[in-house]
């Protein structure tokens, strides 16, 4: 950004636009190229100058020109009137001059600015060219094209120029025409320039936004979705020019053309559509239904400012959909006329311009004509509104400063949360959690089942367990109790998971693997798995909209705290907590973040400190130890053991290489297991040696690993521990189970003074499910989701049977309903500090559909995010495919991104289709497979 903060924004826009692309490739002295250097990859064009120094006397593009040579385009934001109250968008400007039908086309290189301010403010709908028959005599026999550095004459002589009509800047006019007519207007003078201008995200010019390769002669330039990305972070987010434009134009009409600029502005402008909902990859057909408003702010006197978003077929390139969705654009044109916000001004010819003053034109720096709207103008400085012919001059800095407050909170986000309110403690939605008294069987996990029984909550917290008979403790006397009929349980806890992943179906290695860089390192995981996850990553709409359907998708399986989420505030280094209590995040003082990694221990002194350092600290450290079945996931176990680097914190997760006296050394130490044996059966083909682990009495826990390979959610997991354990003749009590995802999966991740049980102090995090089986440990163990009745998180029910959250008092218009199992529910996800409150989990569901079943379509808007500075979420990605080594290189560079991967469903009990892929893995144990396999619990 210039250091000049007292010109006018749309002056200072002129100034600092034109230059920027020639700065980047001249200036930057970094290593690497800068990533809008690719626009000079598209080579140089012929250029004109205005043969007379300064701005041209009269208006128009076609004036005395000069031959300037052979140069890259100028970037440019804006063409036409910089308060024209209807605002064409595209993503960049296009490039006459590449195709061979276009060589004649003829660019402005100017030196003066203000010569590039009277261009592109007088520009309607045409460019410039050399008429064929003196380009012919120009160029003579040779070959013309944007690589051939020779030009045309020598620089400085003169050149004739003439109109070059643009079929683009031409259909817009066709929209103009076409209000006009429908609203009966005559004597008008509407205008493509004076009442719609045209801008672009982004300020270079290119024959084709190309993110990924596009035949051509000549083969067009790619930059690729890094250099995408580089470029959209440079002109869009950074230096903000198309924002800065639009929010000092503040057009009424917003029309967005081409289904790529769409789905571009769509994610940008995400958080600040207040009507319409519009969805990336949505079809333009489809958004042209409806009336879609984008809100940019509000004056200081109170005054809203917005504008009708109106999306269009590109209409140059879709000139046929361009031609039959022409009446529809029409329709919503006007409709602003009748609602009073367009309106045709008798006195000028032109529509009347919209709320903001503008000096472009005419300034203390330059004069480049006279601005025939002048009378009409109401700044925004100022107590009342009032042209500014009535008031003189007005006062560029106050204008200034009113534009600069639009644009801070535009980007910053009126309507999220406070930079400090952003990373508050999760349980801040604690105080706020009413009293419940929840009444049915109660299984402390302590103690013995309480056949009939009270739980007593307020503000987070359990205050007390009392027998249904028994008088409410003190506060509770106006509590009427809610018979929830069910099997009231401690929250459950899903001790190893990526959640990153688990919108990711089943995927497995063929043939099976032997240890976890095998599967790791395949050039099927990283089509299936990796490349996906890249572009959710990369997008910050998927990325919340990931975060929500996984948390949702723990809720449906009765969980309330769950391990494997690690999503960073940007610009922090602050965890994101979650819905779902989070292992890694936390801000509670009685419930410490635990430490986490998964790449194998080196053999290095400095890194096994490392690893001692991590044991060390006052936290449980989970380790993937042994995963696998050789020698090499042995040997991870033994390196511990020879460096005394097995502690009481230290969490072997999967453990799947240990020997039998292994887990007898781990128990002396007081170190922990977690237990995937679904994930394990489905990488490796076999799982832990069950009667060796539950002999040893080393403390173990489960956790459901991940959907790509693993189960959906823990009450799947917990039946696929029971099946394995029987099938190797060393079964485990259904209590020990159930323990194993309650009391001691908490005391494993050193959360066990607080969640896991149900007694009076604890923390009210508590699962509710039907009772089909009288013993309280099988029912846990053959419920499925259907059989979730409620689940409630530091006292809030967050989801559960439509009749038990209404008579909780959470059945209100932020609840959201969804059926499960055939029985309708309600989701409660609203939170005082999350950044998600605006992601139903539907929106979230559908989008991350529609991004898996197009995933180029999906990678392509990657690159434009929205403003949304104070709340953008960056997800760490943990199990991706690493950099090939020696030797794999030619076979990992020749993935690519398939056009579709199968979205996991959010439940088990409402997908038939998953047991025929369930049982299609090759090497899965035959006891799991088939009707009196896991299916069985399903039925």
């Amino acid at each position: 950004m210039p250091a000049n903060r007292t010109l006018p924004v749309e002056v200072e826009l002129a100034l600092e636009v034109m230059p920027c692309q020639a700065m980047r490739r001249t200036y930057d002295g970094a290593g690497a190229p800068h990533p809008c250097a690719h626009f000079g990859q598209w080579g140089a064009f012929h250029s004109y100058d205005y043969r007379d120094t300064g701005a041209p006397a009269q208006p128009g593009v076609v004036q005395q020109s000069v031959y300037a040579g052979k140069r890259p385009l100028v970037p440019e934001i804006l063409s036409g009137c910089r308060k024209a109250p209807i605002l064409a968008v595209g993503i960049n400007p296009n490039l006459p001059g590449w195709t061979n039908g276009s060589r004649n086309a003829v660019h402005p290189y100017f030196e003066d600015y203000l010569q590039y301010a009277h261009h592109f403010r007088w520009r309607a709908t045409e460019k410039l060219r050399i008429p064929m028959a003196a380009f012919d005599a120009l160029r003579g026999d040779r070959a013309d094209g944007p690589y051939e550095t020779r030009g045309l004459t020598r620089e400085g002589e003169d050149i004739p120029v003439e109109p070059a009509p643009v079929t683009m800047y031409h259909g817009y006019q066709s929209l103009l025409d076409a209000l006009a007519q429908r609203m009966g207007w005559t004597g008008h003078e509407l205008t493509v320039g004076e009442d719609i201008a045209y801008a672009n995200m982004v300020a270079c010019g290119s024959a084709r936004w190309t993110t990924r390769p596009v035949a051509g002669n000549p083969p067009m330039p790619v930059m690729g979705e890094a250099g995408a990305r580089g470029i959209v972070k440079e002109c869009f987010h950074d230096r903000r020019y198309f924002l800065r434009q639009m929010l000092q134009t503040l057009p009424r009409v917003v029309i967005v053309f081409s289904q790529t600029t769409a789905d571009a502005f769509v994610v940008a402008m995400r958080d600040h559509f207040t009507q319409g909902d519009p969805r990336p990859g949505e079809p333009i057909a489809e958004l042209l239904k409806r009336e879609i408003r984008l809100r940019f702010g509000r004056t200081a006197t109170g005054e809203e400012l917005d504008a009708r978003i109106v999306f269009s077929p590109h209409a140059s390139a879709r000139q046929d959909e361009f031609a039959q969705a022409r009446d529809a654009i029409v329709d919503h044109l006007a409709a602003e006329v009748h609602a009073g916000r367009l309106a045709l001004n008798p006195s000028t010819g032109h529509l009347t311009r919209p709320r903001g003053g503008c000096l472009f034109c005419d300034n203390a720096l330059y004069r480049i004509g006279d601005c025939a709207y002048r009378a009409e103008l109401q700044p925004l400085a100022g107590a009342a509104i009032g042209a500014m012919a009535d008031s003189g001059t007005p006062d560029p800095l106050a204008e200034r400063a009113e534009h600069q407050r639009l644009l801070a909170a535009f980007t910053k986000g009126e309507r999220k949360m406070s930079d400090t309110s952003e990373i508050m403690a999760f349980d801040d939605a604690a105080r706020d959690a009413p009293r419940l008294a929840l009444r049915g069987k109660i299984v402390p996990m302590s103690g013995p089942p309480v056949e009939r029984g009270t739980v007593y909550l307020y503000r987070g917290s359990i205050i007390d367990v009392r027998d249904a008979d028994a008088p409410p403790p003190a506060g509770f006397e106006g509590v009427t109790p809610i018979d929830t009929g069910g099997v009231i349980y401690p929250g459950l806890a899903d001790l190893h998971n990526h959640l990153a992943y688990n919108a990711l179906s089943l995927w497995w290695p063929d043939p099976k693997s032997t240890n976890r860089s095998q599967w790791l390192r395949k050039p099927g995981y990283k089509r299936a798995v990796g490349m996906p996850m890249e572009v959710v990553a990369n997008r910050q709409d998927l990325v919340k909209a990931l975060i929500r359907y996984v948390e949702v998708k723990l809720l449906l399986g009765g969980v309330t705290s769950g391990q494997g989420m690690k999503s960073k505030y940007r610009h922090s280094d602050k965890l994101y907590p979650g819905l779902v209590r989070n292992f890694e995040a936390s801000d509670d003082v009685d419930l410490p973040p635990i430490g986490h990694a998964i790449l194998d221990l080196k053999d290095q002194p400095e890194a096994i400190e490392k690893f001692r350092t991590s044991l060390s600290r006052d936290r449980q450290f989970f380790f993937h130890l042994s995963e696998g079945v050789d020698a090499n996931a042995h040997r991870q176990f033994q390196l511990l053991a020879d460096n005394n680097l097995i502690r009481p914190t230290l969490v072997g997760v999967h453990s799947l290489g240990l020997n039998t006296p292994d887990y007898a050394t781990l128990a002396a130490a007081g170190a922990s297991v977690v237990w995937s044996p679904f994930s394990n059966a489905v990488l490796y083909g076999q799982t832990l040696d069950v009667a060796a682990m539950t002999a040893s009495g080393v403390r173990f826990a489960l956790g459901s690993d991940w959907t790509p390979s693993g189960s959906r959610n823990i009450l799947q997991e917990i039946k696929i521990a029971s099946l394995t354990a029987a099938a190797q003749g060393a079964p485990i009590a259904d209590e020990q189970l159930a323990r194993a995802i309650t009391m001691d999966a908490f005391a494993i991740a050193g959360w066990g003074d607080r969640l896991g049980q149900i007694r009076p102090g604890y923390h009210a995090d508590l699962t509710i499910l039907d009772p089909i089986d009288p013993d309280p440990y099988a029912n846990l163990l053959r419920a499925n989701e259907a059989n979730v009745r409620m689940v409630v998180i530091a006292g809030h029910p967050r989801y559960g049977d439509r009749a038990l959250m209404a008579a909780a008092g959470f059945d209100g218009p932020r609840t959201e309903a969804l059926t499960v199992g055939g029985r309708e529910r309600l989701l409660n996800l609203d939170h005082p500090s999350s950044p998600l409150n605006h992601i139903s989990f539907a929106a979230a569901r559908d989008a991350l559909a529609a991004a898996f079943a197009d995933l180029p379509a999906a990678r392509d808007a990657t690159v434009f995010e929205p403003f949304d500075d104070g709340a953008a979420l960056d997800l760490e990605l943990d199990l991706q495919p690493p950099e090939p080594e020696w030797g794999e290189i030619e076979e990992l560079a020749d993935v690519t991104l398939p056009d579709s991967v199968p979205f996991d469903a959010a439940t088990v009990i409402d997908d038939p289709d998953y047991w025929t892929v369930f049982d299609s893995i090759p090497h899965l144990p035959a006891f799991l497979k088939g009707p009196g396999g896991l299916r069985r619990f399903y039925a």
